[in-house]
């Protein structure tokens, strides 16, 4: 949206090269006036200069995009992240050259632009210092920004306190760019964690994440919170009543503990064959073991709640092959699930909300056939969808999906309502004929430079591309040219 003008007068006059400054005698409209005083050498021109800054907040939103990935860093001797996560396979120390979680920054999602991830869940991590670590490392490397990825500092567990036997804890890493992490919650079963196990059916600590956007004050309408999980596999009874156990833990903590419209994202391995599981049921359920009526889940690939889908048994159907997860060389389950609040799904106004159309198996759309390898040459979900110099081909990101781990990444993008406060004018500087407007600004909200020659008529004309911010204080010139005078406005499109 369009800035609400507060104008900053310049008016510059002279008939040699030194110019004066001097303040209008008329303010241009009844918006508060901010006089600049400057002196520099235009040649024999006149130039009249506005600056306009919102004097009120402007209403914009952030996309996000979310990711959840069971990473395969706690079994075998594997503790570390595996060739391909965040490098490629042929030179693990090659972190800028890219892997998975990069290519997953490149990929174009419909109409929303490549993005770097902003909140990555975790699944079969070892520990935040083993595993967690190199991948916050390998991302700020990798885009040559330290401190642009963190993780949450909190340690999470398991059932028996082994973390290298499969059974590894569940962590987040997150773009401080864009989120701030407000707090990381552990969601223990009644009893706390000495009852992590077949006495719960929660076997790996859950984890409840509330988080808010970066630069901005925390409010109900942009706070949401995200709970990671790795629910008990297999497929005997008992299984599945560990798996329904996990959940209705989650969501009896969500309906006690959380504002009844809080926007939620439940996601990481549920570990389900079909769609009629008690444990996935319940998360969809419109109210909670507890009895309370908030907190339904919402599965983007079943937003029907069909009780009748097997995602475990073969089948040539592209838009179940599309959903499959586990794994990137034998494709056959679908384990791995962003579910999330209604108020998320439909977009109901006041806070996070997904952007239709990019929820997605990271490397699979349906052209890689069951038990089939995504990186066996018939796959086509990336070909075409990476941003145009993409560092990363997508045959080098199916590859690397093979190595990286025994799942597929799931991504969705949404969006987040954000404030931007009115720019502060820092300063308007001229030399050689050009000139300067430093202002104060969000990382990653766009600003347009824009001017006209004439204040009361007449349509704005934009100076170069809209800038998005990289730094909280950010620069715009113009050449002045052989106009006798420029009126300039600064904006937040």
């Amino acid at each position: 949206m369009a800035a609400t003008p507060l104008y900053a007068g310049i008016s510059l006059t002279g008939d040699g090269p030194a110019v004066s400054c001097r303040r209008p005698a008329t303010p241009t409209r009844s918006s508060p006036i901010k006089t600049v005083a400057i002196h520099f050498v235009l040649g024999c021109i006149a130039l009249g200069a506005v600056l306009d800054i919102s004097p009120v907040a402007a209403a914009q939103t952030r996309t996000l995009r979310v990711v959840t990935y069971n990473i395969e860093d706690d079994i075998n001797g594997a503790t570390t992240p595996l060739p391909g996560l965040i490098a490629p396979p042929a030179n693990t120390n090659d972190v800028q050259a890219g892997g998975v979680l990069e290519g997953i920054g490149e990929e174009i999602l419909g109409s929303d632009p490549a993005r770097p991830l902003d909140i990555l869940a975790l699944q079969e991590t070892t520990g935040n210092t083993i595993t967690i670590a190199p991948i916050v490392n390998g991302l700020n490397s990798f885009y040559n920004a330290p401190g642009m990825y963190a993780m949450s500092s909190y340690q999470a567990t398991e059932s028996d306190g082994d973390v290298a036997d499969g059974n590894g804890p569940n962590a987040l890493v997150y773009n401080t760019k864009t989120l701030q992490l407000l707090a990381s919650v552990p969601v223990d079963p009644p009893g706390g964690t000495s009852k992590l196990g077949s006495s719960s059916g929660e076997y790996r600590e859950v984890m409840r994440y509330e988080l808010a956007p970066a630069g901005m004050t925390p409010t109900a309408t942009n706070e949401f919170y995200v709970y990671v999980s790795h629910y008990k596999s297999g497929t005997s009874s008992t299984d599945l009543t560990d798996r329904n156990g996990e959940a209705r833990i989650i969501r009896n903590d969500e309906a006690t503990n959380l504002p009844a419209n809080a926007r939620v994202l439940y996601v990481g391995d549920y570990n389900i064959t079909t769609s009629g599981e008690a444990s996935y049921q319940t998360i969809l359920s419109n109210t909670a073991p507890n009895g309370i009526y908030q907190g339904q889940g919402i599965d983007p690939l079943n937003v029907t709640d069909a009780t009748n889908i097997n995602w475990g048994i073969s089948t040539t159907a592209t838009n179940i092959l599309a959903m499959e997860t586990d794994s990137p060389t034998d494709l056959r389950y679908r384990d791995d699930l962003q579910v999330m609040t209604t108020n998320v799904y439909f977009g109901v106004a006041g806070g996070l909300a997904l952007v239709p159309g990019t929820y997605h198996v990271f490397g699979n759309n349906g052209t890689t056939p069951y038990y089939g390898s995504v990186n066996s040459g018939s796959n086509t979900a990336l070909n075409g969808d990476l941003a145009s110099g993409a560092p990363i081909s997508a045959a080098q990101l199916y590859l690397d999906l093979t190595k990286a781990s025994d799942h597929l990444p799931v991504v969705a993008d949404y969006t987040i309502p954000i404030t931007v406060p009115a720019p502060v004018f820092q300063s308007v500087t001229g030399t050689g004929g050009a000139v300067t407007f430093t202002w104060s600004a969000v990382v990653n909200v766009v600003y347009q430079l824009q001017y006209r020659t004439n204040l009361a008529q007449g349509n704005w004309s934009s100076l170069g591309s809209a800038i998005t911010a990289t730094n909280a204080v950010m620069s715009a010139s113009d050449s002045i040219g052989p106009d006798p005078q420029r009126f300039y406005r600064l904006l937040v499109p």
